[in-house]
């Protein structure tokens, strides 16, 4: 084994790390990320008590709750991957049948 030179930090191991703890780093809207929380009832909004101001979301209630964040400037948001991640969810959980505003849409993207 060779003799240990010298010792970096743990967070200074990789040139990523040290990347993002360096003073030189600079934090821009879009090195952040915005939480969203699905439940399975497609039209509730639960409001998460130690979070204050979010929520979980139903599928039937994502769409009115990004719309305003996408025109304020949110560009990592897809709808339809967390449409078809909710409805593989929903038929996870045993539904037989799932019926949803998006449907036309569903069968739009599954035909791609």
């Amino acid at each position: 084994m060779q003799p240990v030179d010298s010792l970096l930090h743990s967070g200074y191991f990789h040139a990523t790390l040290r990347c993002w703890q360096s003073c030189a780093s600079d934090l821009r809207p879009e090195n952040l990320i915005y939480p969203i929380f699905v439940t399975d009832s497609p039209d509730a909004v639960e409001p998460i008590a130690s979070l204050p101001g979010q929520a979980r979301y139903g599928v039937n209630k994502l769409e009115g709750m990004l719309r305003p964040l996408v025109e304020k400037g949110l560009k990592s948001f897809d709808l339809r991957t967390a449409v078809l991640e909710s409805m593989t969810a929903f038929r996870r959980a045993g539904a037989d049948i799932i019926i949803t505003y998006y449907a036309p849409q569903l069968l739009t993207w599954l035909k791609e």
